[in-house]
């Protein structure tokens, strides 16, 4: 079921709130700047659509952390602003709502900073309730592409062009002339410190892989699917 289109006598504290997030951010000259929440978004709304009468879809958070992203367009949060958000959003599920079981599902790599803080803080003040946090992406996939993308590399743009080809501006990615990363990106220099045309393919060209990119989506909401169904409180 989805949050904003159920009427308030249809919540039930038995279902298993899925919360995705993501971010705005550049994601190279070829992806959307949603990147991260569009696949948030997609890989939540699929087990949904396999879940329905046990999940409750919440809308998108749009806005994480993206201050690695400096000297390129991207909307960000503070950190402080972040878990004071996430900090009243799970307590509101939790006493307003009355669900007892939530999962955040999470696209942004800059995201996973502060959510395991505020994690951590509702579980250890709740008994009764409890959050986990479900990440889409994970070091299999780039072993699977045989890559390290750090961010808008081979993996991510090959997820993209398997939800919507559309949004992949492939003409663009020709205007990527180095694939060349800095050491210490995301810790000591932004992105475009590290790469100056926003690309952390760790030193490989973009290889599109559409049918993988899809096996790996597939294989990301069953993943999740499975968490739901063995989320016990």
């Amino acid at each position: 079921m989805k949050l904003i289109e159920i009427a308030r006598d249809e919540i039930r504290e038995d279902l298993v709130g899925l919360v995705p997030v993501g971010s705005i951010e550049q994601h190279g000259p070829h992806l959307p700047m949603g990147t991260d929440s569009i696949i948030s978004e997609y890989v939540a709304s699929k087990a949904e659509e396999k879940l329905k009468e046990i999940t409750l879809l919440f809308p998108t958070i749009y806005y994480g952390v993206s201050l690695e992203h400096k000297g390129f367009p991207f909307v960000s949060l503070s950190f402080q602003t972040a878990i004071s958000l996430f900090n009243d959003l799970l307590e509101s599920i939790f006493k307003d709502l009355g669900l007892r079981r939530i999962i955040i599902v999470n696209s942004h790599g800059g995201n996973s900073y502060f959510l395991p803080l505020v994690q951590r803080e509702f579980n250890m003040k709740h008994n009764d309730a409890k959050v986990m946090i479900f990440n889409t992406f994970s070091e299999d996939e780039k072993l699977r592409f045989n890559v390290n993308d750090l961010h808008a590399g081979t993996v991510e743009t090959s997820k993209i062009y398997a939800i919507d080809k559309r949004m992949v501006r492939l003409n663009k990615i020709e205007e990527i002339k180095s694939y060349d990363v800095r050491d210490g990106v995301f810790v000591y220099y932004s992105t475009k410190e590290a790469n100056q045309f926003g690309v952390l393919n760790d030193g490989k060209p973009i290889r599109i892989n559409e049918e993988l990119g899809k096996k790996i989506l597939a294989d990301t909401v069953d993943k999740l699917i499975w968490l739901i169904l063995n989320f016990k409180v």
